[in-house]
């Protein structure tokens, strides 16, 4: 494992080597291109960024459990770890008819958030990595805005506790709002931090269709109660995911939710996601046909 500059790592990989490598997309790219890896058919093996989505499912409404464990997943992976997880929800399908809803439940969370220095305990969000992440972050926020308007936040301004703004490379949580659920920004921009964009959708053949537009992921999850209606979007997902958690509120208290992949579980994801796969983070593998983990209540795994 190596946490440090890799000059000089990568020219003397040789074909007994493997190489597995979790980051950026446009760095697993400029790696698995390298000159020595390509000449000497050296094993490489990548987890990169995606563009994760969640999707709430057209039989959903503001009383039922599904709604509120939807909403707090969403929070939840804006704010654990500011956002800076490979796994991260960036886009969550809403239909239209509840846009408005999600939007609400999402915005008063996210008023309750506390930001500031983690050794408060009263802190729930501390900041992004460094300041040069803050500034990716705030200039991918810029190229989201083309095609969304913020609902809740501000990339430049935020309220923290036990810290200085400034200092710290603090940011507030923000809540995107798309109109136009193709989008081209909104499926090919990542704001790697507390960001997240609301995607309104009519039909399943849209969701479906404006997810496979973030190229490949690693993670999707779909929060309903209709076995029907979640096989139609496992069918249509699939081929773009590693893996996909179906939730209602049978399986919630058992999930380890969207963003957590187990030890046990193969992890990675195709095209964008990096094209590999992982076993527990312990060994690499070369694979050929893309392979999609479903986690879900085990009565509806079997009527798959």
């Amino acid at each position: 494992m190596l946490c440090a500059s890799p000059k000089g790592l990568i020219e003397n990989l040789t074909s007994q080597d493997t190489v597995s490598f979790t980051g950026s997309a446009s760095t697993a790219q400029a790696l698995r291109s390298h000159e020595v890896v390509i000449g000497r058919s050296v094993a490489f093996n990548a987890e990169a960024d995606s563009l994760n989505c969640s999707i709430l499912g057209t039989d959903i409404v503001t009383e039922d459990d599904e709604f509120s464990i939807f909403v707090d997943q969403l929070v939840n992976e804006m704010v654990i770890k500011a956002g800076q997880k490979c796994t991260a929800i960036r886009r969550a399908f809403v239909p239209v008819s509840m846009f408005d809803e999600v939007a609400d439940a999402v915005s008063a969370r996210l008023a309750e958030i506390v930001v500031g220095n983690p050794a408060d305990e009263s802190v729930q969000m501390g900041p992004v990595a460094s300041y040069g992440q803050r500034e990716e972050v705030r200039k991918n926020v810029q190229k989201l805005l083309e095609a969304t308007r913020i609902i809740f936040g501000d990339p430049n301004t935020v309220k923290v506790v036990s810290a200085d703004a400034e200092s710290g490379a603090f940011l507030s949580p923000m809540l995107l709002r798309a109109d136009d659920v193709f989008a081209h920004q909104v499926h090919t921009v990542e704001a790697f931090g507390p960001v997240l964009t609301l995607v309104p959708y009519r039909t399943f053949g849209e969701v479906i269709e404006a997810a496979a537009m973030g190229e490949g992921s690693l993670v999707g999850s779909i929060v309903t109660t209709d076995t029907a209606l979640a096989k139609v979007l496992i069918s249509g997902l699939a081929p773009w995911h590693g893996r996909l958690l179906v939730v209602d509120s049978s399986s919630a208290a058992e999930s380890t939710g969207h963003g957590i992949a187990m030890p046990q579980m193969l992890h990675g994801g195709p095209g964008r996601a990096g094209g590999g796969e992982e076993l527990g983070g312990l060994r690499a593998m070369k694979h050929y046909m893309q392979r999609t983990a479903i986690q879900g209540n085990p009565n509806f795994l079997q009527s798959l």
